[in-house]
Protein backbone atom coordinates (compact mmCIF):
# COMPACT_ATOMS: atom_id res chain seq x y z
CA UNK A 1 0.00 0.00 0.00
CA UNK A 2 1.61 3.28 -1.13
CA UNK A 3 1.28 6.49 0.83
CA UNK A 4 0.23 9.48 -1.24
CA UNK A 5 2.40 12.61 -1.08
CA UNK A 6 1.61 14.68 1.98
CA UNK A 7 0.97 17.80 -0.09
CA UNK A 8 -1.52 16.18 -2.41
CA UNK A 9 -5.21 16.74 -1.71
CA UNK A 10 -7.78 14.27 -3.05
CA UNK A 11 -8.68 14.98 -6.65
CA UNK A 12 -12.33 15.72 -5.91
CA UNK A 13 -11.72 17.74 -2.77
CA UNK A 14 -12.11 21.51 -2.63
CA UNK A 15 -8.65 22.97 -1.99
CA UNK A 16 -9.89 25.96 -0.02
CA UNK A 17 -10.02 25.86 3.77
CA UNK A 18 -13.39 24.72 5.16
CA UNK A 19 -15.52 27.36 6.79
CA UNK A 20 -16.80 26.90 10.32
CA UNK A 21 -20.53 27.00 10.86
CA UNK A 22 -22.02 28.21 14.12
CA UNK A 23 -25.45 26.88 13.20
CA UNK A 24 -24.37 23.24 13.02
CA UNK A 25 -22.45 21.82 16.02
CA UNK A 26 -20.97 19.12 13.77
CA UNK A 27 -19.05 21.80 11.88
CA UNK A 28 -16.93 22.58 14.92
CA UNK A 29 -16.79 19.09 16.46
CA UNK A 30 -13.10 18.84 15.55
CA UNK A 31 -12.37 21.73 17.92
CA UNK A 32 -13.66 19.62 20.83
CA UNK A 33 -12.26 16.29 19.65
CA UNK A 34 -8.49 16.27 18.98
CA UNK A 35 -8.63 12.73 17.54
CA UNK A 36 -11.19 13.84 14.97
CA UNK A 37 -8.99 16.80 14.05
CA UNK A 38 -5.96 14.53 13.63
CA UNK A 39 -7.96 12.06 11.51
CA UNK A 40 -9.17 14.90 9.28
CA UNK A 41 -5.62 16.13 8.89
CA UNK A 42 -4.35 12.64 8.04
CA UNK A 43 -6.99 12.13 5.34
CA UNK A 44 -6.60 15.62 3.93
CA UNK A 45 -2.80 15.16 3.88
CA UNK A 46 -3.24 12.14 1.64
CA UNK A 47 -2.48 9.26 4.02
CA UNK A 48 -3.60 6.08 2.30
CA UNK A 49 -4.80 4.52 5.56
CA UNK A 50 -5.59 5.65 9.09
CA UNK A 51 -6.19 3.32 12.05
CA UNK A 52 -8.03 4.72 15.07
CA UNK A 53 -7.93 2.50 18.17
CA UNK A 54 -10.69 2.93 20.72
CA UNK A 55 -11.60 1.49 24.12
CA UNK A 56 -15.24 0.51 24.73
CA UNK A 57 -17.67 3.41 24.86
CA UNK A 58 -15.19 6.01 23.60
CA UNK A 59 -17.33 7.30 20.73
CA UNK A 60 -16.24 5.25 17.71
CA UNK A 61 -19.48 5.82 15.81
CA UNK A 62 -19.52 9.50 16.77
CA UNK A 63 -16.03 9.84 15.32
CA UNK A 64 -17.06 8.03 12.13
CA UNK A 65 -20.17 10.14 11.57
CA UNK A 66 -18.51 13.51 12.25
CA UNK A 67 -15.55 12.53 10.09
CA UNK A 68 -17.96 11.69 7.27
CA UNK A 69 -19.76 15.00 7.74
CA UNK A 70 -16.59 17.08 7.64
CA UNK A 71 -15.00 15.25 4.71
CA UNK A 72 -18.15 15.39 2.59
CA UNK A 73 -19.80 18.72 3.40
CA UNK A 74 -16.71 20.78 4.15
CA UNK A 75 -13.90 19.17 2.17
CA UNK A 76 -15.99 18.15 -0.84
CA UNK A 77 -14.88 14.52 -0.80
CA UNK A 78 -17.00 11.54 -1.79
CA UNK A 79 -17.41 9.36 1.31
CA UNK A 80 -18.58 5.79 1.94
CA UNK A 81 -19.04 4.01 5.26
CA UNK A 82 -18.83 0.26 5.86
CA UNK A 83 -20.57 -1.24 8.91
CA UNK A 84 -20.30 -4.86 9.99
CA UNK A 85 -24.01 -5.57 10.56
CA UNK A 86 -27.28 -4.24 9.18
CA UNK A 87 -28.30 -2.91 12.60
CA UNK A 88 -25.01 -1.01 12.85
CA UNK A 89 -25.61 0.31 9.33
CA UNK A 90 -28.98 1.75 10.30
CA UNK A 91 -27.48 3.32 13.42
CA UNK A 92 -24.55 4.84 11.51
CA UNK A 93 -26.86 6.17 8.79
CA UNK A 94 -29.20 7.77 11.35
CA UNK A 95 -26.35 9.39 13.23
CA UNK A 96 -24.63 10.61 10.07
CA UNK A 97 -27.86 12.22 8.91
CA UNK A 98 -28.18 13.88 12.33
CA UNK A 99 -24.90 15.72 11.69
CA UNK A 100 -26.49 17.42 8.69
CA UNK A 101 -24.68 15.43 6.03
CA UNK A 102 -26.88 14.09 3.20
CA UNK A 103 -26.98 10.36 3.89
CA UNK A 104 -27.99 7.37 1.78
CA UNK A 105 -28.28 3.75 2.89
CA UNK A 106 -27.33 1.22 0.22
CA UNK A 107 -29.72 -1.70 0.56
CA UNK A 108 -32.31 -3.78 -1.26
CA UNK A 109 -34.95 -1.16 -2.08
CA UNK A 110 -37.46 -3.84 -3.09
CA UNK A 111 -37.80 -4.81 0.55
CA UNK A 112 -39.48 -2.81 3.30
CA UNK A 113 -37.68 0.23 4.65
CA UNK A 114 -35.40 -0.92 7.50
CA UNK A 115 -37.03 -0.61 10.89
CA UNK A 116 -35.82 2.40 12.85
CA UNK A 117 -34.28 4.18 9.85
CA UNK A 118 -34.80 7.94 10.12
CA UNK A 119 -36.83 9.60 7.39
CA UNK A 120 -33.89 11.92 6.61
CA UNK A 121 -31.94 8.91 5.29
CA UNK A 122 -32.62 8.07 1.66
CA UNK A 123 -32.41 4.57 0.19
CA UNK A 124 -30.72 3.36 -2.94
CA UNK A 125 -29.66 0.09 -4.52
CA UNK A 126 -26.60 -0.88 -6.51
CA UNK A 127 -28.28 -0.01 -9.81
CA UNK A 128 -28.97 3.60 -8.77
CA UNK A 129 -25.83 4.19 -6.71
CA UNK A 130 -24.17 7.55 -7.37
CA UNK A 131 -21.14 8.86 -5.48
CA UNK A 132 -22.52 12.41 -5.52
CA UNK A 133 -25.69 11.54 -3.57
CA UNK A 134 -24.15 12.15 -0.15
CA UNK A 135 -22.47 9.87 2.36
CA UNK A 136 -23.21 6.28 1.32
CA UNK A 137 -23.61 3.70 4.10
CA UNK A 138 -23.67 -0.07 3.58
CA UNK A 139 -22.54 -3.24 5.30
CA UNK A 140 -19.16 -4.66 4.39
CA UNK A 141 -20.95 -7.69 2.94
CA UNK A 142 -22.97 -5.48 0.59
CA UNK A 143 -19.91 -3.54 -0.55
CA UNK A 144 -18.19 -6.86 -1.29
CA UNK A 145 -21.27 -8.18 -3.12
CA UNK A 146 -21.47 -5.21 -5.50
CA UNK A 147 -20.93 -6.19 -9.16
CA UNK A 148 -17.69 -4.71 -10.51
CA UNK A 149 -19.49 -2.82 -13.25
CA UNK A 150 -21.80 -1.22 -10.66
CA UNK A 151 -19.19 -0.44 -8.02
CA UNK A 152 -18.88 3.30 -7.47
CA UNK A 153 -15.48 4.67 -6.48
CA UNK A 154 -15.07 7.02 -3.52
CA UNK A 155 -12.35 9.27 -2.20
CA UNK A 156 -12.46 7.67 1.25
CA UNK A 157 -14.05 4.63 2.91
CA UNK A 158 -14.66 4.80 6.67
CA UNK A 159 -14.86 1.37 8.32
CA UNK A 160 -16.77 1.08 11.61
CA UNK A 161 -15.90 -1.74 14.07
CA UNK A 162 -12.84 -2.44 11.94
CA UNK A 163 -11.42 -5.10 14.27
CA UNK A 164 -14.35 -7.32 13.27
CA UNK A 165 -13.11 -7.23 9.66
CA UNK A 166 -10.48 -9.62 8.30
CA UNK A 167 -7.47 -8.43 6.32
CA UNK A 168 -8.76 -10.48 3.39
CA UNK A 169 -12.02 -8.51 3.36
CA UNK A 170 -10.14 -5.22 3.66
CA UNK A 171 -8.13 -6.19 0.60
CA UNK A 172 -11.35 -6.99 -1.26
CA UNK A 173 -12.63 -3.51 -0.38
CA UNK A 174 -9.62 -1.94 -2.06
CA UNK A 175 -11.60 -1.09 -5.21
CA UNK A 176 -14.11 1.01 -3.25
CA UNK A 177 -11.90 3.98 -2.36
CA UNK A 178 -8.49 5.64 -2.57
CA UNK A 179 -8.14 6.14 1.18
CA UNK A 180 -9.30 4.17 4.20
CA UNK A 181 -10.02 5.04 7.83
CA UNK A 182 -10.40 2.03 10.15
CA UNK A 183 -12.00 2.72 13.53
CA UNK A 184 -12.38 -0.07 16.07
CA UNK A 185 -11.81 -1.60 19.48
CA UNK A 186 -8.73 -3.87 19.61
CA UNK A 187 -10.05 -5.66 22.69
CA UNK A 188 -13.18 -7.03 21.02
CA UNK A 189 -13.81 -10.50 19.57
CA UNK A 190 -11.75 -11.24 16.47
CA UNK A 191 -13.54 -11.92 13.16
CA UNK A 192 -15.15 -15.33 12.86
CA UNK A 193 -13.32 -17.32 10.18
CA UNK A 194 -15.05 -20.51 9.07
CA UNK A 195 -12.30 -21.79 6.79
CA UNK A 196 -8.94 -23.29 7.74
CA UNK A 197 -6.27 -20.66 8.31
CA UNK A 198 -3.54 -22.92 9.70
CA UNK A 199 -1.02 -22.00 6.98
CA UNK A 200 -1.14 -18.33 8.04
CA UNK A 201 -1.21 -18.80 11.82
CA UNK A 202 2.28 -17.34 12.30
CA UNK A 203 1.82 -14.44 9.87
CA UNK A 204 1.02 -11.08 11.46
CA UNK A 205 -0.57 -10.02 8.18
CA UNK A 206 -2.43 -13.23 7.41
CA UNK A 207 -5.81 -12.95 5.66
CA UNK A 208 -7.63 -14.15 8.80
CA UNK A 209 -6.09 -11.47 11.06
CA UNK A 210 -8.21 -8.45 12.14
CA UNK A 211 -7.74 -5.83 9.44
CA UNK A 212 -6.10 -3.07 11.55
CA UNK A 213 -3.54 -5.47 13.06
CA UNK A 214 -2.61 -6.91 9.68
CA UNK A 215 -2.56 -3.52 7.97
CA UNK A 216 -0.13 -2.13 10.56
CA UNK A 217 2.04 -5.25 10.28
CA UNK A 218 2.17 -5.06 6.48
CA UNK A 219 2.15 -1.29 5.91
CA UNK A 220 2.91 0.29 9.29
CA UNK A 221 5.16 3.00 7.84
CA UNK A 222 2.40 4.17 5.52
CA UNK A 223 -0.44 4.02 8.06
CA UNK A 224 -1.32 6.82 10.44
CA UNK A 225 -2.26 5.55 13.90
CA UNK A 226 -4.49 7.45 16.31
CA UNK A 227 -6.45 6.60 19.45
CA UNK A 228 -9.46 7.74 21.42
CA UNK A 229 -8.15 8.30 24.97
CA UNK A 230 -11.35 8.29 27.04
CA UNK A 231 -14.42 6.16 27.63
CA UNK A 232 -17.80 7.77 28.20
CA UNK A 233 -19.51 4.47 29.09
CA UNK A 234 -18.15 3.35 32.43
CA UNK A 235 -16.42 4.86 35.45
CA UNK A 236 -12.86 4.70 36.69
CA UNK A 237 -13.31 1.41 38.58
CA UNK A 238 -14.27 -0.48 35.42
CA UNK A 239 -11.60 1.39 33.47
CA UNK A 240 -8.97 0.06 35.86
CA UNK A 241 -10.50 -3.43 35.79
CA UNK A 242 -10.17 -3.61 32.00
CA UNK A 243 -6.65 -2.14 31.83
CA UNK A 244 -4.92 -5.58 31.47
CA UNK A 245 -6.96 -6.15 28.30
CA UNK A 246 -5.58 -2.94 26.74
CA UNK A 247 -1.84 -2.92 27.51
CA UNK A 248 -1.03 -0.70 24.50
CA UNK A 249 -4.12 1.52 24.74
CA UNK A 250 -4.18 3.41 28.04
CA UNK A 251 -7.43 5.27 28.59
CA UNK A 252 -9.32 7.08 31.32
CA UNK A 253 -12.97 7.57 32.23
CA UNK A 254 -14.75 10.74 31.14
CA UNK A 255 -18.19 9.57 32.21
CA UNK A 256 -20.11 11.92 34.53
CA UNK A 257 -20.94 10.48 37.98
CA UNK A 258 -23.42 7.61 37.66
CA UNK A 259 -24.22 4.57 39.78
CA UNK A 260 -26.92 2.09 40.74
CA UNK A 261 -28.57 2.25 44.12
CA UNK A 262 -30.56 -0.71 45.47
CA UNK A 263 -32.56 -0.57 48.71
CA UNK A 264 -30.70 2.57 49.70
CA UNK A 265 -27.22 1.10 49.13
CA UNK A 266 -24.84 2.16 46.40
CA UNK A 267 -23.85 -0.76 44.19
CA UNK A 268 -20.25 -1.02 42.95
CA UNK A 269 -19.52 -0.73 39.25
CA UNK A 270 -18.80 -4.46 39.20
CA UNK A 271 -19.20 -7.42 41.53
CA UNK A 272 -18.75 -11.17 41.35
CA UNK A 273 -21.50 -13.59 42.33
CA UNK A 274 -19.88 -17.04 42.82
CA UNK A 275 -21.91 -20.21 42.35
CA UNK A 276 -21.15 -23.91 42.67
CA UNK A 277 -21.57 -25.07 39.08
CA UNK A 278 -21.65 -28.85 38.86
CA UNK A 279 -23.54 -29.29 35.59
CA UNK A 280 -21.11 -27.65 33.18
CA UNK A 281 -21.89 -24.61 31.06
CA UNK A 282 -25.64 -25.33 30.92
CA UNK A 283 -26.07 -25.91 34.67
CA UNK A 284 -29.67 -24.82 35.46
CA UNK A 285 -28.58 -23.30 38.77
CA UNK A 286 -26.24 -20.93 36.95
CA UNK A 287 -29.00 -19.71 34.64
CA UNK A 288 -31.33 -19.37 37.63
CA UNK A 289 -28.76 -17.29 39.49
CA UNK A 290 -28.22 -14.99 36.51
CA UNK A 291 -31.90 -14.39 35.81
CA UNK A 292 -32.69 -13.94 39.52
CA UNK A 293 -29.95 -11.30 39.69
CA UNK A 294 -31.52 -9.46 36.75
CA UNK A 295 -34.96 -9.54 38.37
CA UNK A 296 -33.51 -8.33 41.66
CA UNK A 297 -31.95 -5.33 39.95
CA UNK A 298 -35.24 -4.49 38.24
CA UNK A 299 -37.16 -4.79 41.52
CA UNK A 300 -34.82 -2.72 43.69
CA UNK A 301 -32.36 -0.62 41.70
CA UNK A 302 -32.36 2.93 40.38
CA UNK A 303 -29.88 4.83 38.22
CA UNK A 304 -28.53 7.74 40.21
CA UNK A 305 -26.90 10.79 38.62
CA UNK A 306 -26.16 14.26 39.92
CA UNK A 307 -29.60 15.37 38.73
CA UNK A 308 -31.99 12.58 39.67
CA UNK A 309 -32.66 8.92 40.41
CA UNK A 310 -34.60 6.83 37.88
CA UNK A 311 -35.84 3.26 38.47
CA UNK A 312 -34.36 0.64 36.17
CA UNK A 313 -36.61 -0.54 33.36
CA UNK A 314 -36.33 -3.84 31.47
CA UNK A 315 -34.85 -1.95 28.51
CA UNK A 316 -31.98 -0.86 30.79
CA UNK A 317 -30.91 -4.43 31.59
CA UNK A 318 -29.02 -7.13 29.71
CA UNK A 319 -28.19 -10.76 30.50
CA UNK A 320 -25.09 -11.83 28.56
CA UNK A 321 -23.94 -15.45 28.36
CA UNK A 322 -21.13 -17.34 26.59
CA UNK A 323 -23.21 -20.04 24.84
CA UNK A 324 -26.32 -20.26 22.68
CA UNK A 325 -28.00 -22.89 24.90
CA UNK A 326 -27.47 -20.62 27.92
CA UNK A 327 -29.13 -17.75 26.06
CA UNK A 328 -32.12 -19.95 25.23
CA UNK A 329 -32.52 -21.03 28.85
CA UNK A 330 -32.15 -17.48 30.18
CA UNK A 331 -34.64 -16.15 27.63
CA UNK A 332 -37.18 -18.74 28.77
CA UNK A 333 -36.72 -17.64 32.38
CA UNK A 334 -37.27 -14.00 31.39
CA UNK A 335 -40.05 -14.53 28.83
CA UNK A 336 -42.28 -12.13 30.74
CA UNK A 337 -39.69 -9.36 30.30
CA UNK A 338 -39.17 -9.13 26.52
CA UNK A 339 -37.37 -5.77 26.73
CA UNK A 340 -34.49 -7.30 28.69
CA UNK A 341 -31.71 -8.10 26.24
CA UNK A 342 -30.74 -11.77 26.49
CA UNK A 343 -28.00 -13.02 24.20
CA UNK A 344 -24.55 -14.42 23.72
CA UNK A 345 -21.35 -12.45 24.12
CA UNK A 346 -20.96 -12.33 20.34
CA UNK A 347 -24.46 -10.93 19.95
CA UNK A 348 -23.75 -8.30 22.63
CA UNK A 349 -20.92 -6.62 20.73
CA UNK A 350 -21.85 -2.96 20.37
CA UNK A 351 -24.52 -3.23 23.09
CA UNK A 352 -24.82 -0.72 25.93
CA UNK A 353 -27.10 -1.01 28.96
CA UNK A 354 -27.27 0.62 32.38
CA UNK A 355 -26.99 -2.74 34.16
CA UNK A 356 -25.67 -6.09 32.96
CA UNK A 357 -25.65 -9.59 34.39
CA UNK A 358 -22.90 -11.59 32.68
CA UNK A 359 -21.90 -15.24 33.04
CA UNK A 360 -18.11 -15.44 33.10
CA UNK A 361 -16.75 -17.12 29.94
CA UNK A 362 -14.66 -19.58 32.00
CA UNK A 363 -17.55 -20.80 34.13
CA UNK A 364 -17.91 -24.57 33.75
CA UNK A 365 -14.92 -24.79 31.40
CA UNK A 366 -11.47 -26.31 31.49
CA UNK A 367 -9.25 -23.18 31.62
CA UNK A 368 -7.02 -24.63 28.93
CA UNK A 369 -9.83 -24.53 26.34
CA UNK A 370 -9.08 -22.00 23.63
CA UNK A 371 -12.72 -20.96 23.27
CA UNK A 372 -13.07 -20.10 26.95
CA UNK A 373 -9.72 -18.27 27.09
CA UNK A 374 -10.56 -15.83 24.28
CA UNK A 375 -9.80 -12.45 25.86
CA UNK A 376 -12.08 -10.66 23.40
CA UNK A 377 -15.08 -12.55 24.75
CA UNK A 378 -14.12 -11.63 28.32
CA UNK A 379 -13.70 -7.99 27.28
CA UNK A 380 -17.16 -7.80 25.73
CA UNK A 381 -18.79 -9.45 28.76
CA UNK A 382 -17.21 -6.93 31.15
CA UNK A 383 -17.70 -3.76 29.11
CA UNK A 384 -21.37 -3.49 28.12
CA UNK A 385 -22.57 -1.64 31.24
CA UNK A 386 -22.78 2.03 32.06
CA UNK A 387 -23.43 1.81 35.79
CA UNK A 388 -23.11 -1.79 37.02
CA UNK A 389 -22.26 -5.37 36.03
CA UNK A 390 -22.84 -8.53 38.08
CA UNK A 391 -20.56 -11.34 36.93
CA UNK A 392 -21.61 -14.92 37.69
CA UNK A 393 -18.41 -16.85 38.46
CA UNK A 394 -17.58 -20.46 39.27
CA UNK A 395 -16.13 -21.22 42.69
CA UNK A 396 -13.68 -23.73 41.20
CA UNK A 397 -12.26 -21.62 38.35
CA UNK A 398 -9.62 -19.67 40.37
CA UNK A 399 -7.96 -22.89 41.55
CA UNK A 400 -8.11 -24.40 38.05
CA UNK A 401 -6.48 -21.27 36.63
CA UNK A 402 -3.73 -21.43 39.24
CA UNK A 403 -2.96 -25.04 38.31
CA UNK A 404 -3.02 -24.25 34.59
CA UNK A 405 -0.60 -21.36 35.02
CA UNK A 406 1.89 -23.63 36.81
CA UNK A 407 1.92 -25.87 33.74
CA UNK A 408 1.94 -22.99 31.23
CA UNK A 409 3.56 -20.01 32.97
CA UNK A 410 4.13 -18.21 29.67
CA UNK A 411 0.48 -18.36 28.55
CA UNK A 412 -0.58 -14.73 28.24
CA UNK A 413 -4.32 -15.41 28.13
CA UNK A 414 -4.17 -17.47 31.33
CA UNK A 415 -2.30 -14.70 33.13
CA UNK A 416 -4.74 -11.98 32.09
CA UNK A 417 -7.76 -14.16 32.87
CA UNK A 418 -6.37 -14.87 36.36
CA UNK A 419 -5.60 -11.19 37.00
CA UNK A 420 -9.10 -10.05 36.04
CA UNK A 421 -10.73 -12.85 38.02
CA UNK A 422 -8.70 -11.85 41.08
CA UNK A 423 -9.88 -8.26 40.69
CA UNK A 424 -13.48 -9.32 40.23
CA UNK A 425 -13.54 -11.54 43.30
CA UNK A 426 -11.39 -9.36 45.61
Amino acid sequence: MRKAPVTAAPATATPTAPKASSSNPAASEHLRNPTLARALFAVWSGDAAVVVDSPPGAGKTRLITHLAHALHTRAGMTVAIASQTRAQGVDVANRTAATGAPTTLLTDTEKARPRGLHKAVTLTNHKRLRTGSGVIVATTARWLWMPTNRLAHFDVLLIDEAYQLTFADLGALGAVADQFVLVGDPGQIAPVVTGTARRWETQASGPQVPAPHALLAAHGDDTARLRLPQTWRFGQDTTELLAPLYPTLPFTSARPPRHLAASGDRLPEYRALPVAATGGTADPSVIQTATDAARSLLDTASVVTDDNATPLTPADVAVIVPHVEQAALAAAHLADLPDVFVGTINQAQGLQREAVVAIHPLLGHDPSERFALDLGRLCVALSRHQAHVTVITDQTTPALLTDARRERPDAHALTVQAELLDRLTA
